[in-house]
């Protein structure tokens, strides 16, 4: 490489010495001379690329912008990071206990701090809310209407073998959909339940089915063009918020702590699943019934599926591995009284095998274990209130040796209650 010549190299000498002296000068001048206002716009969108804000803002809608409410001049603020989180988790929810106060009853993982995580999962309970006053918005719809469309979704995901999460999926999408909508027309409700249940099983299933099989399913009521159309107005209502702690998750982080030797210990050995598939589908049976009814819609999914526990197992058990406390699961566990009531006396279902599914695998395939007719049982018994709570003690469990182990051959009920 050739060498620069001592003249250049003199001058580059020169300018390193004098650089200091120069920006200090080029400062002090700044400082004496104010600037003009060209050289601050310039200034401001510099800093403004920098940070990835929003572009420079009109006069026209700095003008407007005056003139709108006080609640909605933080749609207006720049999207600084604080602004901009405010902004994402634009769902609020309130528990009886702070969620910072929740404990974590995760144990040490490999892979990832187990307080983080469970931070995560609280944040998602937060922000997938659903409001439990959305028929309001459509007057021409009925909770009938509702459970009747999930009722005929199960019936799907179980033609299909579609997963359970798939399903639930479905329901979250389903909910906040109508809640951001006004006056569906209930001619629009099965297009909108099979759309749901199409965009969940992209998401949840590794083959799922094609959209011609789920036009297929309405016979002839909803088209593909028509499921296309309804997933874009969908997708934008729900601003691609796709990603919900399911009751189902919920579920299944709790048997699997349940399951664990001792929940309030650390332990770097927590492998899912490893619990009992006939404990899972029972416990999945009584939410399956329950989440037909509205009443849902007022709690949040990790209560849903701790207050199922409590019915199936113990009080203690349900607030060891959900981090609850007794009084944020009260009114929860007392609406889902008579549902655990109508699921005791009808008996304990069975596992159900599917072809080419994997026995160990079944229990997360989505089975119609419910109906109708169970759902106007366990509403028949809401009416009476107060004489349902007295009797919500969980002896619901009190059908099966123990939470983790399924029952002998020689204890199982048919479907009638009588034992075989």
């Amino acid at each position: 490489m050739p060498r620069k010549s001592g003249r250049l190299q003199g001058k580059q000498k020169r300018e390193s010495v004098d650089r200091p002296f120069i920006l200090a000068t080029r400062k002090r001048k700044a400082e004496e001379e104010p600037e003009t206002e060209m050289a601050v716009d310039n200034r401001r969108q510099h800093f403004e690329i920098q940070n990835h804000w929003m572009p420079p803002i009109s006069n026209s809608s700095v003008v407007a912008s005056s003139l709108v409410p006080s609640e909605n001049i933080a749609r207006n603020l720049p999207k600084t990071p604080e602004n901009f989180i405010g902004s994402t988790f634009r769902f609020q929810n309130h528990f009886t206990t702070p969620v910072s106060l929740r404990h974590s009853p995760l144990p040490m993982l490999d892979w990832a701090n187990h307080e983080e995580v469970w931070e995560v999962m609280l944040k998602k309970d937060e922000l997938y809310v659903r409001d439990n006053q959305v028929l309001n918005r459509h007057p021409q719809l009925q909770g009938r209407m509702r459970a009747i469309l999930l009722d005929w979704l199960i019936e799907v995901c179980e033609v299909y073998r579609l997963h359970r999460e798939s399903f639930y999926l479905c329901i979250d999408f389903i909910d906040r959909y109508l809640g951001t909508q006004h006056n569906v027309q209930k001619h629009q409700l099965q297009l909108i339940g099979i759309t749901c249940l199409f965009i969940a099983a992209k998401l949840e299933e590794i083959y799922p089915p094609k959209i011609s099989e789920f036009a297929y399913v309405t016979d002839g009521a909803c088209t593909e063009s028509e499921i296309l159309d309804q997933e874009l107005v969908t997708l934008k209502a729900l601003k691609w918020d796709l990603t919900p702690m399911t009751v189902n998750s919920w579920l299944n982080v709790y048997l699997q702590l349940a399951n664990h030797e001792n929940v309030t210990q650390s332990s770097k050995e927590f492998v899912v699943p490893q619990y009992s598939s006939h404990v899972f589908v029972q416990i999945a049976r009584l939410l399956d019934l329950c989440m037909l009814d509205l009443g849902c819609l007022q709690f949040s999914y990790s209560q849903i599926a701790a207050s199922a526990l409590y019915h199936v197992s113990t009080e203690h058990v349900a607030l060891a591995v959900s981090g609850f406390s007794a009084l944020d699961l009260q009114a929860c566990v007392q609406w889902m009284a008579p549902f655990a009531i109508t699921i005791r006396e009808n008996g304990a279902v069975e596992l159900k095998f599917f072809q080419n599914i994997l026995p160990e695998d079944t229990h997360h395939i989505q089975t119609h274990s419910i109906d109708l007719n169970l759902l106007d049982k366990a509403q028949s018994l809401q009416k009476f209130g107060d004489k349902t709570r007295q009797s919500s003690s969980p002896v619901f469990a009190q059908q099966f040796t123990g939470i983790l182990t399924p029952p002998h051959s020689s204890k199982k009920q048919n479907t009638n209650g009588t034992v075989v």
